[in-house]
Protein backbone atom coordinates (compact mmCIF):
# COMPACT_ATOMS: atom_id res chain seq x y z
CA UNK A 1 0.00 0.00 0.00
CA UNK A 2 1.40 3.41 -1.21
CA UNK A 3 1.26 6.46 1.45
CA UNK A 4 -2.12 8.33 2.02
CA UNK A 5 -1.85 11.93 0.02
CA UNK A 6 -2.84 14.39 3.13
CA UNK A 7 -6.07 15.75 1.99
CA UNK A 8 -4.72 19.56 2.36
CA UNK A 9 -2.61 19.21 -0.51
CA UNK A 10 -5.74 18.75 -2.77
CA UNK A 11 -6.06 22.38 -4.81
CA UNK A 12 -8.31 21.86 -7.49
CA UNK A 13 -12.76 20.57 -6.66
CA UNK A 14 -12.29 19.43 -10.49
CA UNK A 15 -8.73 17.55 -9.85
CA UNK A 16 -8.84 14.06 -10.88
CA UNK A 17 -8.98 13.40 -7.33
CA UNK A 18 -12.86 14.88 -7.37
CA UNK A 19 -14.72 11.63 -6.80
CA UNK A 20 -16.83 9.96 -3.88
CA UNK A 21 -15.41 6.48 -2.70
CA UNK A 22 -17.93 3.89 -1.67
CA UNK A 23 -16.60 1.39 0.54
CA UNK A 24 -19.00 -1.57 1.51
CA UNK A 25 -19.41 -4.96 0.36
CA UNK A 26 -23.33 -5.56 -0.48
CA UNK A 27 -23.53 -5.19 -3.99
CA UNK A 28 -27.19 -4.18 -3.92
CA UNK A 29 -26.46 -1.21 -1.82
CA UNK A 30 -23.31 -0.58 -3.96
CA UNK A 31 -25.05 -0.03 -7.46
CA UNK A 32 -28.09 1.44 -5.71
CA UNK A 33 -25.83 4.09 -4.19
CA UNK A 34 -23.61 4.61 -7.21
CA UNK A 35 -26.68 5.19 -9.18
CA UNK A 36 -28.53 7.38 -7.23
CA UNK A 37 -25.35 9.49 -6.62
CA UNK A 38 -24.08 9.01 -10.26
CA UNK A 39 -27.31 10.41 -11.46
CA UNK A 40 -27.14 13.65 -9.48
CA UNK A 41 -23.25 14.66 -11.04
CA UNK A 42 -21.16 13.43 -8.52
CA UNK A 43 -18.19 10.75 -10.07
CA UNK A 44 -17.95 7.92 -7.78
CA UNK A 45 -15.48 4.93 -7.40
CA UNK A 46 -16.33 1.37 -5.60
CA UNK A 47 -14.52 -1.12 -3.33
CA UNK A 48 -16.00 -3.82 -2.12
CA UNK A 49 -13.21 -4.56 0.73
CA UNK A 50 -10.68 -2.37 2.84
CA UNK A 51 -7.69 -3.94 0.62
CA UNK A 52 -9.42 -2.26 -2.73
CA UNK A 53 -10.09 0.96 -1.03
CA UNK A 54 -6.31 1.30 0.23
CA UNK A 55 -5.44 0.91 -3.44
CA UNK A 56 -8.09 3.31 -4.94
CA UNK A 57 -7.16 5.62 -2.38
CA UNK A 58 -2.92 5.48 -2.47
CA UNK A 59 -3.07 6.06 -6.47
CA UNK A 60 -6.06 9.26 -6.10
CA UNK A 61 -7.45 10.60 -2.83
CA UNK A 62 -10.84 10.79 -2.65
CA UNK A 63 -12.61 14.24 -2.39
CA UNK A 64 -15.12 12.23 0.59
CA UNK A 65 -15.61 8.37 1.47
CA UNK A 66 -19.31 6.69 2.32
CA UNK A 67 -17.73 3.64 4.80
CA UNK A 68 -19.66 0.67 5.92
CA UNK A 69 -18.15 -0.77 9.19
CA UNK A 70 -18.76 -4.51 8.69
CA UNK A 71 -16.49 -5.54 6.04
CA UNK A 72 -15.20 -8.90 5.04
CA UNK A 73 -11.27 -8.04 5.67
CA UNK A 74 -11.69 -6.39 8.60
CA UNK A 75 -13.54 -3.10 10.38
CA UNK A 76 -14.41 -0.05 8.85
CA UNK A 77 -13.46 1.40 12.11
CA UNK A 78 -9.49 0.02 11.84
CA UNK A 79 -9.51 1.81 8.22
CA UNK A 80 -10.83 4.85 9.49
CA UNK A 81 -8.84 5.28 12.53
CA UNK A 82 -5.37 4.19 9.90
CA UNK A 83 -6.91 7.08 7.56
CA UNK A 84 -6.98 9.84 10.23
CA UNK A 85 -3.22 9.50 10.81
CA UNK A 86 -3.07 10.72 7.24
CA UNK A 87 -5.83 12.49 5.79
CA UNK A 88 -8.73 14.47 6.84
CA UNK A 89 -10.85 13.18 4.04
CA UNK A 90 -14.96 13.76 5.29
CA UNK A 91 -16.09 10.17 5.89
CA UNK A 92 -20.13 9.19 5.78
CA UNK A 93 -20.01 5.50 8.22
CA UNK A 94 -23.14 4.26 6.48
CA UNK A 95 -23.83 0.74 8.05
CA UNK A 96 -26.55 -1.21 9.75
CA UNK A 97 -24.82 -1.15 13.47
CA UNK A 98 -26.95 1.76 14.86
CA UNK A 99 -26.75 1.49 18.48
CA UNK A 100 -25.98 5.02 20.67
CA UNK A 101 -22.54 3.16 21.53
CA UNK A 102 -21.99 2.45 17.92
CA UNK A 103 -22.56 5.65 16.36
CA UNK A 104 -20.63 7.74 19.45
CA UNK A 105 -17.73 5.22 18.32
CA UNK A 106 -17.79 5.93 14.82
CA UNK A 107 -17.86 9.80 15.32
CA UNK A 108 -14.89 9.30 17.84
CA UNK A 109 -13.06 7.54 15.58
CA UNK A 110 -13.21 10.12 13.43
CA UNK A 111 -16.28 9.65 11.13
CA UNK A 112 -17.59 13.23 10.01
CA UNK A 113 -21.25 11.60 9.95
CA UNK A 114 -23.10 8.37 10.44
CA UNK A 115 -26.10 7.10 8.74
CA UNK A 116 -27.90 3.77 9.52
CA UNK A 117 -29.45 0.98 6.99
CA UNK A 118 -32.22 1.11 6.10
CA UNK A 119 -31.83 4.93 5.33
CA UNK A 120 -34.53 7.49 3.18
CA UNK A 121 -33.17 8.76 0.03
CA UNK A 122 -33.78 12.24 0.50
CA UNK A 123 -31.66 11.50 4.27
CA UNK A 124 -28.90 10.12 2.46
CA UNK A 125 -28.68 12.74 -0.22
CA UNK A 126 -28.91 15.61 2.70
CA UNK A 127 -26.55 13.78 4.38
CA UNK A 128 -24.06 13.89 1.30
CA UNK A 129 -24.52 17.13 0.16
CA UNK A 130 -23.11 18.25 3.55
CA UNK A 131 -20.46 15.49 3.14
CA UNK A 132 -19.03 17.35 0.12
CA UNK A 133 -19.85 20.72 1.26
CA UNK A 134 -17.03 19.83 4.05
CA UNK A 135 -14.94 18.56 1.57
CA UNK A 136 -15.36 21.73 -0.54
CA UNK A 137 -14.93 23.76 2.03
CA UNK A 138 -11.24 21.96 3.81
CA UNK A 139 -10.07 23.22 0.13
CA UNK A 140 -10.69 26.12 -0.06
Amino acid sequence: MGSVIPFSTLHSPHSANDYLLLIDDEPVVQENNRMILERRGYTIKQAFTLSEAWEIISDEPPRAIILDIQLPDGSGLDFLNKLRKTSNVPVLILTAMGTPRDIIRGLETGGNDYLTKPYGLSVFLKRVGALMDRATNKRE
